[in-house]
C-alpha cells in the first residue's frame, strides 16, 4: 500500500479480537486509514472467551481502553465486568478426585499457590523471592512463598476490592468481563465513534495480484471487498490464514485438546466475589472459574487420550451441581498447532486465527494488543512488506514459545503422578529455554531476564526445591533489608484487610450507579 493513499484495512471475523483490531487501528490512524470489518458466522467461540466469561490483564485498559479515550467505569458497567488480582492455583500438588476445595498438604496447609499481577519487589539487586529461598532453607520461615513475597494472597482470601472505596487504588488488577458484551461494547465504539465500516458473510475466495498479495476477497452472496491490508480474526476457522492462503499449521505436543464450558448462576450479595480467577488441578486435565456480579464461567480442559466427552461434561457438572441433560454445556475440540507463520503477504492472523494453544498457554487479548501495537509501529506499504512481515512473525513465535514455556513447566513441575495424564505430562519434553531455567534454579542461580514468572512456579510447586543464590551468604546488609521488606508486606497486608471494602461491596457500588453520558461519535482524541 502506499503511504500517500488512503490504505483499506479489512478484518475478518466477529469476534471479541476482530472488534478490538478494528478500534484499536481506527483510533490509532484515524481518517487516513479506512477499517471494515466483515462479520463472519461464529463457527466456534474463540479461545479467549470460552466459558463466556473473559480475563483482561491490568494492561489492557493502557493498551486499548485509553486509546479510545474510554473510562475504565465505563466499559467495566456495559460489560458486567468484576476485578480480578491474579490467578489462584488448586491442587495442583496432591492427587485425588476432581474437587474445587483445596486438599491439605503435608502439614495440613491446602494446597494452592496465587500468582498476582503486582511485580515481585526487588531487593539489593536480588529478587526478594531469592531470599525467601534463602529464609526457607534455613527454617527462618515456613510461610509459602505469594504469602512472603506480596501482599494480595489475604487480600483474595477475604474478596477484598483493589480499590477504596473512593476509587484508589490498592493493589495491580486486571478484569473479568462478559466476553459478548465487551465485543458488542467494541463494535458500536468502533462504529460509531471512529467510523469503522461493517459487512458481513463468509469469504470464499480472494483476488490476488501477480506476487500472491490479497486484493480483495468475495464472500458467497458475491460481495467483493477490496483491501490493502486483511486481518484473520475469525478464531480457530482461521478462514483466510488456512483457507484461503493454505498457510500450513505445525502440531506439536497437544498438552490439551477439548474444551468444555458453562455459565454458572451466581448471586455475588450472598456469597460475595472472588477477587480472582482459579485454575483447579483435576484427574484428567484442570478447571477454571472465573466470576462476575451475577454469574461464573467455568470450564475444563483436558485431553482426549484420557478422558471422553461425556466424562468431562459430567464432571463439569458435578463440580458446580448442575444436571448434564439441562445445563447449556459447550464443548469445543482443540487440536494444538499453530501456523508456521501469522503474517503471509498482506494477511495477518490475530488470536487463535494463529495459533490453538493450551489455555494455560494463552495470553488472550493482551497478546493481541501487544501484536496491534507492532503493526502500528510497524504499518507497512506494498513496496516494504516483507520486513515488517519478518519481524512480526518473530515476535510472535517468541511470544508463543514463553506462553507454551509456562504452561508446560506448570505441568512438568506439579508432583501429581497419580493418573496416567499427571505421569505423562510430567515427562513431557523441554525447550532449550526452559531446560536453562530449571538448571539455573537447581543450581541456586539468579534468574535470567524473562524467567521470573517461570521461577515463580518453580517455587510454590517445590518450594524446597533449589537452593539460594551463594552470594546471599556475603550480603549482610541485604538480608537485613530483605528481613525489613518482608515485615512491611506482612504490615501492608493487615492493613489492606482493614481498608479495604469487600469486592461485593465496590462492584455493586459501581455498577448501580447512574452511568455518564456517552461521548459524542469523534469525540477529541484518545489518551496515550
Amino acid at each position: 500500500m502506499d503511504s500517500l493513499d488512503t490504505a483499506e484495512i479489512v478484518v475478518v471475523g466477529g469476534t471479541l479480537t476482530a472488534w478490538a483490531a478494528a478500534a484499536r487501528l481506527a483510533a490509532a490512524f484515524g481518517p487516513a486509514v479506512g477499517v471494515t470489518v466483515l462479520e463472519t458466522p461464529r463457527h466456534t467461540p474463540a479461545a479467549d472467551a470460552t466459558g463466556r466469561v473473559v480475563a483482561l490483564d491490568p494492561q489492557v485498559q493502557r493498551d486499548l481502553f485509553d486509546r479510545l479515550g474510554v473510562p475504565e467505569e465505563t466499559w467495566m458497567r456495559a460489560c458486567s465486568a468484576s476485578f480480578t488480582l491474579g490467578v489462584r492455583y488448586v491442587n495442583w500438588r496432591t492427587g485425588g478426585a476432581a474437587q474445587l476445595a483445596p486438599r491439605p498438604l503435608i502439614g495440613h496447609a491446602p494446597d494452592r499457590f496465587d500468582r498476582p499481577f503486582a511485580t515481585l519487589p526487588e531487593c539489593e539487586e536480588f529478587p526478594l523471592s531469592e531470599f525467601w529461598r534463602l529464609r526457607r532453607r534455613t527454617g527462618e520461615t515456613v510461610e509459602p512463598l505469594d504469602r512472603a513475597c506480596f501482599r494480595e494472597p489475604p487480600l483474595l482470601d477475604a474478596r477484598r476490592s483493589p480499590r477504596w472505596l473512593d476509587g484508589r487504588i490498592a493493589v495491580p488488577y486486571g478484569w473479568h468481563a462478559d466476553a459478548e458484551l465487551l465485543t458488542r461494547f467494541l463494535r458500536r465504539t468502533a462504529v460509531q465513534r471512529f467510523g469503522v465500516r461493517t459487512a458481513r458473510g463468509v469469504p470464499l475466495d480472494a483476488d490476488r495480484d501477480g506476487d500472491g498479495m490479497l486484493t480483495a476477497l468475495r464472500t458467497a452472496d458475491g460481495t467483493r471487498l477490496a483491501g490493502d491490508l486483511f486481518l484473520d480474526c475469525t478464531g480457530p476457522a482461521s478462514l483466510l490464514l488456512s483457507g484461503v492462503l493454505r498457510e500450513p499449521f505445525t502440531g506439536g505436543h497437544p498438552l490439551t485438546d477439548r474444551t468444555v464450558t458453562v455459565s454458572v448462576p451466581y448471586d455475588s450479595a450472598v456469597a460475595g466475589i472472588e477477587p480472582n480467577g482459579t485454575a483447579t488441578a483435576l484427574p484428567f486435565g484442570w478447571a477454571w472459574h472465573r466470576p462476575l456480579p451475577d454469574r461464573i464461567g467455568a470450564g475444563l480442559v483436558c485431553a482426549s487420550a484420557w478422558t471422553d466427552e461425556e466424562r468431562a461434561v459430567r464432571t463439569l457438572c458435578a463440580l458446580w451441581g448442575l444436571r448434564p441433560g439441562v445445563a447449556d454445556v459447550r464443548v469445543q475440540h482443540r487440536p494444538g498447532g499453530a501456523a508456521r507463520r501469522a503474517w503471509v503477504h498482506n494477511c495477518v492472523a490475530l488470536g487463535s486465527a494463529a495459533r490453538s494453544a493450551d489455555p494455560l498457554a494463552d495470553d488472550g487479548l493482551v497478546g493481541v494488543l501487544r501484536q496491534l501495537a507492532r503493526l502500528v509501529r510497524d504499518f507497512p506499504d506494498r513496496r516494504h512488506l516483507s520486513a515488517p512481515a519478518d519481524r512480526f512473525n518473530r515476535a510472535a513465535a517468541a511470544d508463543a514459545a514463553a506462553a507454551d514455556d509456562l504452561a508446560r513447566l506448570l505441568y512438568r513441575a506439579a508432583p501429581r503422578a497419580d493418573t496416567p495424564f499427571w505421569r505423562t505430562h510430567g515427562e513431557l519434553p523441554l525447550s532449550d529455554a526452559l531446560s536453562a531455567c530449571l538448571e539455573g534454579h537447581r543450581a541456586g542461580l539468579t534468574p535470567e531476564p524473562g524467567e521470573l514468572p517461570l521461577r515463580m512456579v518453580l517455587a510454590a510447586l517445590d518450594p524446597r526445591g533449589g537452593p539460594p543464590p551463594a552470594a546471599l551468604a556475603h550480603r549482610t546488609a541485604a538480608r537485613r533489608a530483605a528481613d525489613a521488606h518482608f515485615t512491611r508486606i506482612r504490615r501492608q497486608q493487615r492493613i489492606l484487610l482493614e481498608t479495604l471494602p469487600s469486592a461485593h461491596t465496590y462492584l455493586h457500588r459501581l455498577h448501580t450507579r447512574r452511568s455518564p453520558a456517552p461521548a459524542l461519535a469523534g469525540a477529541g482524541p484518545a489518551r496515550t
